[in-house]
């Protein structure tokens, strides 16, 4: 079950100061993925047809509140597809309640605990994974509603996180209140600006908390060499260390502290690309040996098989309940 606000922008128009609670609610397979998607459009998520979860979202003036209770989910952002929707300019503030959110780009990754949390451009590369029983609290806001935010996080370059403090918490609390109220009034904007300085201001002062811990930065550039690959069917984990200038025992080494092999990795984020082409295109205008072939499957047999064994469902069924979602609106 997946509830969302009804909203088409993150960012929305500023002018009415009388908002209603988001209330509208979406059931059945697959659901949060377009809740997500609808709510963050600039990022590609990827989440298992079973998940579920709970979105809540709040606009006030020039900034939207996101309440997250989801199982399990990966995502990606790129800084050209949040430029070419308009969301260059926009920065997002995470609290992180439950689970672990692991954050990835091209210099580090990082995992962000219960009660820390992360400062990030909306235009950026990166990747992000949620564990199951992630919770957590996003504020988005367009940094030019208020110019000193922007040199928080410079284009591209630096994520911030900051430790679990009295201050986190008292904000995170103000941020629930806030979501908890029928309607905006003309103090909301103040509160939330207030809210915001609270939760940043280690970071204003400049002694923004280290992150709490960092895992090794191979599966970013890993997943980019292979995207940039996904239709070689020779691209196989022996070019992938030369690519990354490992050898192949370092190779499997740095795979094995996550917990997968560079063979099933390969695999996966080829699955991964084609299986987003397939629910892109409900009306299946482009052939499924077409979709194959440029994601690096030799057949559509082989990709069938290789989607039904990891999501459960036929292509044709994830083209079917995209086009199902579509027609009922």
């Amino acid at each position: 079950m997946v509830r969302i606000a009804e909203q088409r922008n993150v960012i929305p128009d500023t002018n009415s100061v009388e908002q209603p609670a988001p209330s509208d609610r979406a059931n059945g397979p697959g659901q949060l993925r377009e809740a997500l998607t609808r709510n963050f459009p600039y990022v590609l998520f990827d989440v298992p047809p079973d998940s579920d979860g709970d979105i809540t979202v709040r606009k006030i003036g020039a900034h939207a509140i996101a309440h997250m209770r989801t199982s399990s989910w990966t995502a990606e952002a790129t800084v050209g597809h949040a430029d070419a929707l308009g969301f260059g300019e926009t920065i997002k503030l995470v609290w992180l309640l439950n689970g672990v959110m692991t954050y990835e780009d091209q210099e580090r990754a990082i995992a962000i605990n219960p009660g820390e949390l992360f400062v990030t451009r909306s235009s950026s590369d990166y990747f992000l994974n949620m564990s199951d029983g992630y919770e957590g609290l996003a504020l988005t806001f367009d940094a030019g509603a208020h110019p000193a935010w922007l040199n928080l996080v410079e284009r591209g370059e630096k994520e911030l996180v900051l430790k679990p403090s009295s201050a986190a918490a008292a904000s995170a609390a103000g941020m629930l209140a806030l979501m908890r109220q029928p309607h905006n009034d003309s103090t909301s904007e103040l509160v939330l600006h207030s809210l915001f300085e609270l939760a940043t201001g280690s970071v204003n002062h400049g002694i923004a908390d280290p992150p709490s811990e960092q895992i090794a930065p191979s599966l970013f550039r890993a997943r980019w060499l292979i995207r940039q690959n996904i239709a070689d069917l020779d691209y196989t984990p022996a070019r992938l260390a030369h690519d990354l200038g490992l050898s192949r025992r370092s190779l499997y080494n740095r795979f094995a502290d996550c917990g997968i092999t560079p063979a099933a990795f390969v695999r996966m984020v080829r699955l991964e690309q084609a299986k987003r082409e397939i629910e892109s295109d409900p009306r299946g205008r482009t052939g499924l040996t077409t979709v194959a072939l440029r994601n690096g499957f030799p057949d559509s047999s082989s990709l069938s098989h290789a989607i039904k064994a990891n999501y459960g469902v036929t292509p044709k069924a994830l083209r079917n309940a995209r086009a199902e979602r579509s027609w009922r609106g």
